[in-house]
């Protein structure tokens, strides 16, 4: 089979937010996915020149001196290609990790579930996930990319790579945008929701993206949707802007 120059390509970054293990009442799964990583991650450095900041892009550690370089990061991902999914897993939604030993593999099945929601019907992805412990013999990045190729019923994932987030900046912005999100899951269930530098933070992430809040709903950039359960065939896509009208 031949595949014809400039046919759609992408690299999808996904990491999470929040313990599948205790009792916090959500877990966060959020993709980036960009056409042109290598522009996106020469920005980041640029960035990071810039600001003089050598550590790791984490939402948990912004403080109110790094909202501006926070701010920084937000406008370059919101100037680039990228479109952004999410799957929120709420304990009073759906749990698929109560009473499951093998945590890993339920991780593995909403990560596929979240990358078909991504993955345009004619297009060929990386995969880059942050890496997490499995069992000898059991691969996540394998596991991953054989549950999205079957339920896509096409290699779409041509390849899929468990990375230390701390080697990848776009990996990194993806843990941002899922603490981003989880953050204002968290402060809609407080008695007395304060706008704290990470309610502020996460703002930044929603206006730019031209959303009021980073709850549930889909628009050509950004898709954001609660773990209701294992979905069969293929859910609703965040649009690709470079792929309007070519896909049907």
């Amino acid at each position: 089979m031949h595949v014809p120059n400039g046919y759609p390509t992408a690299s999808i970054f996904i990491d999470e937010s929040g313990s599948r293990a205790s009792g916090n009442n959500f877990f966060v799964l959020a993709a980036v996915k960009v056409r042109r990583p290598g522009a996106l991650a020469r920005e980041l450095l640029d960035i990071r020149q810039k600001c003089g900041f050598g550590g790791e892009f984490k939402f948990a550690e912004i403080t109110r001196s790094s909202l501006p370089f926070y701010g920084e990061i937000v406008r370059a991902l919101h100037e680039s290609d990228a479109t952004i999914a999410a799957c929120v897993v709420s304990g009073t939604v759906c749990d698929p990790f109560r009473g499951r030993d093998d945590q890993w593999r339920v991780h593995a099945e909403i990560t596929s579930q979240l990358l078909v929601g991504c993955i345009n019907r004619r297009e060929l992805v990386g995969v880059h996930l942050d890496g997490l412990s499995t069992p000898v013999g059991e691969s996540l990045e394998d596991t991953v990319r054989t549950l999205t190729n079957t339920r896509l019923h096409s290699t779409s994932v041509v390849s899929a790579v468990a990375l230390d987030s701390r080697t990848n900046d776009i990996l990194q912005v993806a843990d941002m945008v899922a603490g981003a999100i989880r953050h204002e899951r968290m402060l809609a269930t407080a008695p007395r929701p304060t706008r704290s530098n990470k309610g502020r933070a996460a703002q930044m992430l929603a206006v730019a993206f031209d959303r009021p809040g980073l709850s549930d709903g889909r628009d050509s950039r950004l898709n954001i949707d609660t773990y209701r359960g294992r979905t069969r065939g293929r859910p609703g896509q965040t649009e690709d802007v470079h792929d309007r009208g070519r896909d049907g």
